[in-house]
């Protein structure tokens, strides 16, 4: 993809990452520059986690996600429970803990998942950043605190 049309669709769908939404959701937004999305989330009786989203080639490659401690720190486990959208084993490719669901560049990298490519996703409603973000926090939620 052309870099300057992936910044400017980065730069697009980050800027709607502010705001009262952010405030309810307990998000603090760490980084929104091309090419890293980094999203703390905090919340009542549950352990405050944050996703790291480097999104070189967006959308022509989903982000590659890391999951880290509020302060910054690779998680070496994460977070589990329904609806299981965090393994705590590692990926082949990054040796660490990950994200494996549609929209994120462990998912469609792994072994398993090698046929149901990005290109199904990136084109239609629901897999822009922010959404993507949406998803991993509600597995959060979800999760053991």
């Amino acid at each position: 993809m052309n870099r300057s049309a992936s910044i400017a669709l980065f730069d697009d769908q980050a800027k709607h990452l502010r705001g009262d939404l952010l405030e309810m959701r307990r998000w603090t937004v760490f980084s929104a520059t091309f090419p890293c999305l980094d999203v703390g989330f905090e919340g009542v009786s549950r352990v405050a986690f944050r996703v790291c989203m480097q999104c070189d080639d967006w959308n022509e490659l989903p982000p590659s996600i890391t999951l880290r401690s509020f302060d910054g720190e690779l998680l070496s486990s994460v977070p589990t429970g329904p609806p299981g959208i965090f393994q705590q084993g590692q990926h082949p490719t990054t040796g660490l803990p990950f994200v494996c669901m549609a929209g994120s560049r462990e998912y469609h990298t792994h072994p398993s998942h090698t046929a149901d490519v990005w290109d199904n996703y990136r084109l239609r409603g629901g897999y822009e950043l922010g959404d993507i973000l949406t998803r991993i926090w509600n597995g959060w939620l979800k999760s053991t605190p």
